[in-house]
C-alpha cells in the first residue's frame, strides 16, 4: 500500500515588530533574538482587533470570553499562554525584497549598473566630449561632392560656408572625417587655411579665415587618391564659427545641408 507523502515543510521569513530584525523558520523560542522583543503578546496576534483591543478567536471567546462571548485584552502588551496565537509577523514584500541574499545581490546589482550607467552619461560623457557646442541656424553651409569617380582621379568636394549674422564670423572650422581621409593623402585646400591643418589618421581640423556679416566662404577641398580602390567611401563633415572678440568668443555649430554625411563611388 503506497505511503501518503510526508507534508512539505514551508519556511516562512518572520519580522520582528520591534527592531525590524527578519529571521526564518519561526524562531524556537518567543522572543526575538536580535532585541528580545516578545513576540506572542497579543497585540501581534492574527486574531487580536487592535481597534477594540478583543480577541476574535471563536475558540477563544467560546472558553475564555464573558456572557457576550467577548474576551477582552486586558492591555496593548498583553502577554499569556494562549494555545491559539498565531503571530502575524510576515514580512512586507520589500522586506521579504532584503531578508532574501540572492534577491538582494541581484538589487544591489541592478542599483550599481544603473548608478554607474548614469555616472557615464552626466559625467564621463560630458568630460570626454566638452561641453555641448549649440547650433546656430544662421550659420549655414552646403556641400557640393561627386557621388562616383573613376579611379585614379582626385575627388573635389566644394563646401560654402554661409554667415547670416549681424555680426562677423572671426574663424571657420572646418572638421572631416571618415574612410576618404583615411585612405587619401593630405589635401589641397582653396583658399589656404590661416593654421596648419590638423590630421590625425582619419579626421582632419581646417582652420579658415571668417566671414563678415552677410558674406560667404566657398572652400575647394582636393583629395588625391593614396590607396583608394574601387568602391564607395564616406566623408562626414562637421563645422563651427567662432563670433565675438577673444577670449570672450563662442562657437556655433553649422548647419549643413543637405546633409553632414557624404558617399562617393569610386569605379
Amino acid at each position: 500500500m503506497a505511503q501518503a507523502p510526508a507534508p512539505t515543510k514551508v519556511s516562512l521569513l518572520w519580522r520582528c515588530p520591534e527592531c525590524g530584525h527578519i529571521f526564518a523558520p519561526q524562531p524556537t523560542t518567543i522572543r526575538c533574538p536580535q532585541c528580545g522583543e516578545n513576540l506572542r503578546k497579543c497585540r501581534y496576534c492574527q486574531y487580536a482587533d487592535t481597534a477594540t483591543w478583543e480577541c476574535t478567536n471563536p475558540r477563544i471567546r467560546y472558553t475564555y470570553g464573558d456572557e457576550l462571548g467577548r474576551f477582552r485584552i486586558p492591555e496593548p502588551d498583553h502577554v499569556w499562554a494562549c494555545p491559539e496565537n498565531r503571530p502575524a509577523l510576515a514580512p512586507n514584500p520589500w522586506q521579504f525584497f532584503i531578508a532574501n541574499p540572492l534577491l538582494r545581490a541581484l538589487g544591489w546589482g541592478a542599483a550599481v549598473s544603473i548608478g554607474l550607467l548614469l555616472l557615464f552619461r552626466f559625467v564621463i560623457l560630458p568630460w570626454v566630449r566638452g561641453p555641448e557646442v549649440p547650433e546656430s541656424a544662421l550659420l549655414t553651409a552646403q556641400v557640393l561632392a561627386p557621388s562616383q569617380v573613376v579611379m585614379g582621379e582626385p575627388i573635389r568636394l566644394m563646401v560654402t560656408l554661409f554667415n547670416s549674422e549681424q555680426v562677423p564670423v572671426n574663424q571657420w572650422l572646418l572638421m572631416v572625417g571618415g574612410s576618404l581621409v583615411e585612405n587619401s593623402e593630405a589635401p589641397q585646400v582653396t583658399p589656404a587655411p590661416i593654421a596648419p591643418i590638423e590630421r590625425t589618421k582619419d579626421h582632419l581640423r581646417i582652420f579658415l579665415a571668417g566671414s563678415p556679416p552677410g558674406q560667404s566662404v566657398t572652400v575647394e577641398l582636393l583629395f588625391p587618391p593614396q590607396e583608394i580602390k574601387r568602391g564607395t567611401y564616406t566623408l562626414t563633415l562637421d563645422a563651427y564659427g567662432y563670433l565675438g572678440t577673444p577670449p570672450q568668443q563662442t562657437a556655433y555649430r553649422v548647419f549643413i545641408a543637405p546633409s553632414r554625411q557624404v558617399q562617393v563611388r569610386v569605379r
